[in-house]
């Protein structure tokens, strides 16, 4: 395999992995060296290099560790960056055109006449046929052995009216003593507001794990999400993120390794 790197870029066969693969075995440095130095797994710096996002959040957080590790080989992250979202949104595929197909005449006929005879409540009639062969054909059949029909007329019984139940006697609500806590009642309340300087991606999970917010966000919006705290944060490109947590300004500078902020509010 042949690669050259000049003024921070690096042409590779294959995607941005395959670039991001080459430059670091050309400057000797490990898997270990990148995950150490990226706060990243091993199979996530493998991941990266195989150009498989699949365990990854979402686009933003691949933007930002393809930018982080592009950063750290001294390569330009915008074409890498690029190739990685070929990968994340493919073109969708050429559709074949469909060719119909004209039904003969005579199909077109028979489905034009066929009309569906549905009689809902009309009576339902059963014919019986019982018919005794004879050996020999040329002699009479005697009474006993001629065909029986029997028709059968069913016809709707009415019914009788079915009395209304008795409402029940309303019973007095129980309530709880005093002291004992209410089952199922839902403890202290926060709002986490967000304004957005710039296109930014965060994920917010309550104290049960649910996550209660997990989108990107253009640059220029805000977002106000209420749930039970701690709330675990995780904020991509955190320096275009302002963060308000009861009524206090979040200092996400504190929390934030290269691009990405992780913290607990309480």
């Amino acid at each position: 395999m042949s690669e050259t790197a000049t003024n921070g870029q690096i042409s590779a066969p294959g995607g941005a992995g395959a670039a991001l693969l080459v430059e670091r075995r050309r400057q000797g440095l490990s898997l270990g060296d990148i995950s150490r130095q990226l706060k990243l797994s091993v199979r996530q710096v493998e991941a990266l290099e195989r150009d498989d996002y699949s365990g990854f959040t979402g686009p933003v957080f691949v933007h930002g560790f393809i930018r982080n590790y592009a950063k750290l080989l001294n390569l330009d992250s915008g074409p890498l960056i690029r190739a990685a979202d070929q990968v994340l949104n493919p073109p969708p595929p050429a559709s074949e055109p469909v060719t119909a197909i004209a039904s003969p005449p005579e199909v077109r006929r028979r489905k034009i006449g066929m009309v569906p005879a549905v009689s809902a409540g009309a009576a339902v009639l059963v014919v019986v046929a019982v018919a005794v062969s004879v050996g020999n054909r040329g002699d009479p059949k005697p009474p006993s052995e001629q065909p029986v029909v029997v028709a059968i007329e069913q016809v709707a019984q009415p019914r009788e009216p079915v009395p209304a139940p008795k409402p029940a006697a309303a019973q007095p609500a129980a309530r709880p003593a005093a002291g004992n806590a209410v089952p199922g009642e839902q403890g202290e309340r926060a709002t986490l507001r967000m304004v957005f300087d710039q296109e930014s991606w965060v994920e917010i999970k309550d104290r049960n794990g649910n996550t209660i917010f997990g989108q990107l966000s253009p640059a220029g919006s805000r977002r106000s999400v209420s749930g039970e705290p701690p709330f675990e944060v995780v904020v991509g490109n955190a320096a275009g993120v302002r963060l308000t947590f009861k009524d206090e300004t979040v200092d996400l500078s504190a929390h934030t390794l290269v691009d990405v902020a992780r913290l607990t509010l309480e």
